[in-house]
């Protein structure tokens, strides 16, 4: 298969890097980016012939299998729509779209012409995929609490989020910008969810929305969780682990540790790591790679995405409720 790539900023460097090394089942034939010079700074770098200041030039003349958007959010809709009216697969940098009435409307038309992915790499993190394999053996019986804490400091300063400065005129960010991984990660691990509750803070007034988020949720069978977020302080444990994780469970509980680790304690007998091979390359437990092999694995066999549009709209619909209760308009 061929693909193109549109948006040739940060993040676009951990796809490309992931794409390299699925070459022998897709190849990335050109990218895009208004800036012309990010354009081929991206191409070089990875060998990369075409390179595009125009994503509609660059659909028409590619005729590519599928198209890799991985632009600022507002983008995401016209991108999309372009490639569906094309008839090209469409693998979409979450969050969806700014908005919730923008993500239904953009997975409506994208899902009604071709295959929609949304690309959320969390739930592909090595450790995550272990925890959900020990949840389904019952390594600590029925789950009734999760905790996930995320920490880092990039949001400090008259200067924050130098690696992705458009952070800092968004009207929203923090929760749909970040938090959204672990609303999704804790559906996949424990299943459809709630928000009851939700506070939402601005303590650097360098930039123009949230970066403080404490939620509450609520799951079936009595499930309460704690999302618990900010982008002002630093972590209690460096590594590829980018937050913590307690689950607890009827007869124990579990950790995902900063370094991957993952450590399990009975309520009866003694506590105990789970090994598993952690893995060292790319990024954050390689789970970049993982979710681009499943896209094509699906695209290959015709098997449903487990992000689809419509499954993702779950995990969007968690982050508006959010904004909702927190009475949160920007």
């Amino acid at each position: 298969m061929t693909g193109v790539l549109v948006g040739c900023g940060y993040f676009s460097g951990i796809h490309l890097e992931a794409w390299a090394r699925l070459r022998d089942r897709a190849r990335i034939t050109a990218v895009c980016d208004i800036d012309e010079r990010a354009a081929k700074r991206r191409a070089v770098e990875y060998g990369i012939a075409g390179v595009y200041q125009n994503y509609l030039e660059m659909l028409d003349r590619e005729t590519p299998d599928f198209v890799d958007i991985v632009t600022r959010p507002d983008l995401h809709g016209e991108i999309a729509k372009a490639a569906a009216d094309r008839g090209i697969a469409v693998l979409c940098q979450k969050p969806i779209a700014p908005s919730w009435e923008e993500a239904i409307e953009i997975v409506n038309y994208c899902e009604s012409r071709v295959r929609f992915m949304v690309n959320e790499n969390w739930r592909w993190q090595a450790w995550y995929r272990q925890v959900k394999q020990l949840l389904t053996r019952g390594a600590i019986g029925k789950p009734f609490h999760f905790f996930f804490r995320h920490r880092v400091a990039d949001g400090v300063g008259p200067q924050p989020y130098i690696r992705q400065p458009y952070f800092v005129t968004m009207p929203k960010l923090l929760l749909i910008e970040t938090m959204i991984h672990f609303l999704d990660t804790a559906r996949f691990l424990l299943g459809d969810l709630r928000v009851t509750a939700c506070q939402l803070r601005r303590v650097n007034l360098a930039i123009q929305a949230e970066d403080v988020v404490v939620m509450l949720l609520e799951g079936e069978g009595g499930l309460v969780g704690v999302v618990d977020g900010n982008r002002l302080s630093p972590p209690e444990r460096e590594g590829p682990v980018s937050g913590d994780l307690r689950i607890d469970g009827e007869t124990g509980a579990l950790s995902v540790e900063g370094d991957g680790r993952i450590f399990v304690r009975p309520v009866q007998g003694a506590a105990f790591e789970h090994h598993y091979a952690i893995p060292q390359t790319g990024y954050r437990g390689d789970s970049a790679y993982q979710t681009l092999k499943h896209f094509l694995d699906c695209l290959a066999s015709g098997a449903e995405f487990e992000t689809s549009g419509r499954d993702y709209l779950k995990t969007t619909r968690l982050v508006f409720d959010g904004y909702r209760l927190a009475g949160w308009t920007g």
